[in-house]
């Protein structure tokens, strides 16, 4: 930014201050969050938008500014950390540098790193990464053949990280989801081994103890996983993280507010909520989505294609535009041609803004 266009945008942020001390509107959050926008300063976009949402807390247009600002924030750090890891690679750095991709869900990114990681310092750690990685990707996919290297990932960082509760968790949660009780509950003993006496553990070991009988095996388990394309909680769990009704609502009907689109729709699990039909309309709609994501789901896994980030059905009825995620899917219906921001209003919601960030950095 040169010299006169700062003194510009100081003069622009004060009278945007100024406007929002007289009156706190949404428009005049969103007017001086968009002004540190421009200057890059994505911590004050962000702190801004914090203290608007606090007055209006389902506002669609705050929740998605302070989501790409912390999406650019984390931009910006990755490229500083790739930076410093070309210069004088340490563990600090891959460590950091591999929760980000995680958490941006860049999950095949993250494994790249961690086993970079790895072969550059042989921490522990990394296998613990990798382990992850590779299990979220068994988790979106369902693919047995990643199911066990995930369990040979953790394995080995067990090898590496003696006692740690860490992998033995991440262990745990594999043989959960799956169905592999009698794997669980050995975990669960060492668990107590390690931590005796934690409420947690012993009401999850007593739990799984009921199950152990004529449970399969762990190949058995993944087997079933890939057949069916389903794990035994694929309801959503409690711990999930994803938008409430509350968040969700007011964004659908800000989509079906717009001319030419016809229905939006937001499914979960049992979960569907419909904006635009009504009725028995609108209960079609959300099952014609859930089992469009259902089928091609299964197809991707049968040729080995990885997780959809985008289905599209076009006709004479105009378009569908789906986003799959690994909870939840968000779908428009449309009679023109679907533009980005419909797409990036669909990835918000279907929790993958991740994987779109990293689509556009290899296309760059």
């Amino acid at each position: 930014m040169s010299l006169v266009d700062k003194i510009f945008s100081t003069v622009r942020l004060r009278d945007r201050r100024s406007k929002l001390a007289d009156s706190p509107s949404v428009q005049n959050y969103l007017s001086l969050a968009q002004e540190h926008v421009q200057r890059g300063e994505m911590q004050e976009v962000q702190r801004v938008c914090a203290e608007a949402l606090e007055i209006y807390p389902s506002n669609a247009e705050l929740l998605r500014l302070v989501e790409r600002a912390r999406e650019l924030e984390r931009e910006d750090r990755t490229r500083e950390l790739y930076r410093q890891l070309r210069e004088a690679p340490r563990s600090a750095l891959y460590r950091e540098l591999c929760e980000i991709l995680l958490a941006s869900n860049r999950v095949a990114r993250a494994e790249d790193c961690a086993a970079e990681w790895y072969s550059h310092t042989g921490d522990g750690n990394a296998q613990l990464v990798r382990a992850e990685a590779r299990m979220r990707r068994f988790l979106a996919d369902k693919r047995r053949d990643d199911g066990r290297l995930a369990l040979e990932l953790v394995a080995a960082a067990e090898k590496l990280l003696p006692n740690d509760v860490r992998t033995y968790k991440l262990e745990l949660e594999i043989y959960e989801r799956i169905g592999a009780w009698r794997d669980a509950q050995r975990v669960l003993a060492r668990l107590l081994e390690i931590e005796p006496g934690d409420p947690n553990h012993e009401a999850r070991y007593r739990a799984v103890s009921t199950r152990v009988d004529r449970a399969p095996n762990v190949d058995q388990a993944l087997r079933l996983a890939e057949k069916e394309g389903r794990l035994v909680d694929d309801e959503p769990r409690a711990d999930s993280p994803a938008p409430s009704n509350g968040t969700v609502r007011p964004r659908l009907q800000a989509m079906v507010a717009e001319e030419g689109v016809h229905a939006a729709v937001y499914v979960r699990g049992a979960t569907a909520l419909v904006q635009g039909p009504k009725g028995a309309t609108a209960e079609r709609h959300a099952r014609a989505v859930r089992e469009v994501v259902q089928k091609s789901a299964g197809a991707a896994r049968k040729l080995g294609l990885g997780q959809a980030t985008e289905i599209a059905v076009e006709g004479d009825f105009g378009t569908l535009l789906i986003t799959p995620g690994e909870l939840a899917a968000a779908a428009l219906w449309l009679d023109k041609e679907p533009e980005e921001r419909h797409r990036r209003g669909l990835v918000e919601l279907a929790g993958l803004a991740g994987v779109v960030v990293a689509t556009e950095e290899a296309a760059s």
